[in-house]
């Protein structure tokens, strides 16, 4: 009966805020009515959306829930968390600052802030400038786990957030040749910022943005301050919905930014009339211009720019904007230029707003043509070298990069005088020419993929961001498969160490014998609830604040990847121990694979920080 209800209040919500004509009514009656459908099949609290078109706003208002138990409703005003989309406004920041002659994109890091404790062993030859901490292109790692949100309210600022990030800020490869987000470099610039004005950022923002747009509600707070305005944070437990705290961010000029519909709507406004008030389109033009990516270089214009990129890839034209998440809020700040048109749109409920931003394009292009891209006749001779395998080379975090790099591997091949890009895990996708190298996906509005060399003359492919390396079939798909055998013996030991605890139980097999195949299965158990508080932790973000100091989950994560250390060394012991004692060859055979696929996988997870993982002094 209180799912009828929700759904019932729902679905009954009016839309006071809408700017309409009468044969028009309709048409905004059916977008409100669809997204209310979308929020209760995905269990959305609230949702806060602003409409624009360059010459009016179109609606500014909110559907749903901001606070479930007080009942507060979400309106024009309500606050939410924005996440990333504050690096738009870090970005223009930068930009007013390099307008003044305090700054310019190729300063180099080292010269404009000495104190940044940044390495890089390409920096006589590709120094870390500021255009890469722009544009994500300096090779920084992303934050560490335990370097993004913390439960303590204290609330830091200046070169003392700044330094928290430190362990990120090391190149993992040469400045300017691939795209890899890192948040980290968003908190340098916050700290520039304020060396360069004697301001802290959120200062320095609100008094040059927020309050030349008259966006008087919004803030750069690192947590909830305004419980009146702000929107609780939920995510769904047991079919309800469980109100979540709001963490502390520790990454500030990364993603503090809390904003409402009616003061976005002057921020949409701002790109719509191509800077004005404050800027010129000169500046906007370049904002969305990527700069020092090898990508960009070969002339790809859809890889990530000066804190803004390409963020709509179907549909019938392209969008420029950002998009957010921090504690349960997603966000998403869309926009096109040459139509005049973008939206706003952020919910509270720990669900990604895909579906959202879909119907939305939908509808601000509905009454638009078909937009046709151009398109060149194949060069088969030019892509010839370019054909074949390639390995994934740009992991966003080191820690997870080695699955990364097993999985997203993909094959580039003729057939049929067409060429498609069939990755390892997916379908396969045709691709039409451009330009000279340059390729778009079938059903895409804008080219997302180019084939060139790097600086050692290896051919690379960029794929949607990405960055691959060409190799040999037995070099990219080798180890998929070695890992893939590997899990299978695995698997299959833990099938027989339960058998063989069954058999125990039941009195067919001694107690004393059945170490061997349960050793597996404590093994791979041990870290499966390692694994499982981590997944959890990265799907519910809001949980990362727990991974900054000792508790039951941290502790589960370091022994259950120490536990799998140790379990499966005794196994290989064991196994040595009783090689020569094993009467069946294939019995001898299996365990001694399976020993080895433990010590295979262990020996990925050490190369890579996973055993005894400390998140706490990571």
């Amino acid at each position: 009966m209180r799912k009828l209800s929700w759904a019932i209040l729902i679905l009954s919500i009016s839309y006071p805020a809408f700017s309409q004509k009468k044969d028009s009514a309709i048409t905004f009656k059916k977008l409100g009515d669809s997204i209310n459908v979308i929020l209760r099949e995905q269990n959305i609290p609230g949702l806060m959306l602003g409409i624009a078109r360059k010459d009016t706003i179109l609606f500014s208002g909110g559907f749903g829930y901001a606070d479930i138990a007080a009942k507060r409703m979400v309106t024009g005003g309500t606050l939410f968390r924005l996440g990333s989309i504050t690096k738009m406004f870090v970005s223009l920041g930068i930009l007013q600052l390099i307008r003044e002659g305090k700054l310019h994109l190729l300063d180099e890091l080292k010269k404009v802030a000495p104190e940044v404790p940044f390495e890089n062993k390409w920096e006589s030859v590709h120094p870390v400038r500021i255009v890469h901490l722009l544009e994500h292109t300096t090779g920084f790692d992303d934050m560490q786990l335990n370097r993004m949100c913390s439960s303590d309210p204290k609330e830091y600022k200046g070169m003392e957030m700044m330094l928290i990030q430190k362990n990120s800020f090391k190149c993992r490869w040469k400045p300017g040749e691939r795209t890899s987000y890192s948040n980290p470099g968003y908190v340098i610039l916050g700290y520039i910022i304020y060396k360069l004005t004697g301001k802290n950022y959120d200062q320095y923002l609100t008094e040059n943005l927020l309050q030349p747009l008259g966006m008087s509600h919004s803030n750069f707070n690192l947590g909830s301050k305004l419980p009146e305005q702000d929107a609780k944070e939920y995510v769904p437990a047991n079919g309800k919905l469980k109100e979540v705290p709001s963490v502390i961010s520790l990454m500030g000029p990364a993603g503090s930014l809390w904003s409402c519909s009616d003061d976005m709507v002057k921020f949409l406004l701002l790109f719509l009339h191509n800077g004005q008030p404050i800027f010129t389109d000169s500046i906007i033009t370049e904002m969305e211009t990527p700069h020092s990516s090898l990508a960009a270089q070969k002339g790809l214009l859809s890889t990530y720019a000066l804190g803004n990129y390409t963020t709509r890839f179907f549909n019938k034209d392209v969008y420029k904007g950002h998009n957010g998440l921090l504690g349960t809020c997603y966000s998403s700040f869309i926009y096109n230029r040459k139509k005049g048109v973008g939206f706003v749109l952020a919910s509270n409920g720990n669900n990604p707003n895909f579906q959202l931003e879909s119907l939305l394009t939908d509808y601000v292009e509905q009454d638009e043509p078909e937009q046709k891209i151009d398109t060149n006749a194949l060069d088969i001779a030019a892509i010839a070298p370019f054909l074949g395998y390639y390995r994934y080379e740009s992991p966003r975090n080191k820690i997870a990069g080695f699955k990364d790099k097993l999985l997203m591997g993909s094959r580039v091949y003729l057939e049929n005088n067409a060429l498609y890009l069939n990755p390892f895990i997916g379908e396969r996708i045709k691709l039409f020419q451009n330009s000279p190298g340059i390729f778009f996906k079938e059903d895409f509005n804008t080219p997302t993929i180019v084939f060139t060399k790097n600086e050692e003359g290896k051919n690379v492919a960029i794929i949607d961001g990405g960055y691959y390396e060409q190799g040999t079939y037995v070099a990219v798909a080798g180890k998929i498969w070695v890992t893939f055998i590997a899990l299978l013996f695995v698997v299959s030991a833990c099938c027989a160490g339960i058998v063989a605890i069954l058999l125990a139980l039941t009195g067919r097999v001694k107690r004393a014998k059945i170490l061997m195949p349960i050793l597996p299965l404590l093994a791979t158990a041990a870290l499966a609830w390692a694994v499982l508080n981590l997944l959890e932790v990265q799907a519910k973000t809001y949980l990362l604040s727990e991974l900054t100091n000792i508790n039951m989950r941290t502790v589960i994560i370091f022994a259950g990847t120490l536990c799998f250390a140790v379990f499966s060394l005794l196994h290989l012991t064991l196994v040595l121990r009783n090689f020569r004692g094993f009467k069946n060859k294939w019995r001898t055979s299996y365990w001694l694979f399976t020993a080895l696929s433990l010590i295979y996988i262990l020996a990925i997870l050490f190369q890579n920080g996973w055993i005894g993982m400390r998140t706490w002094a990571m």
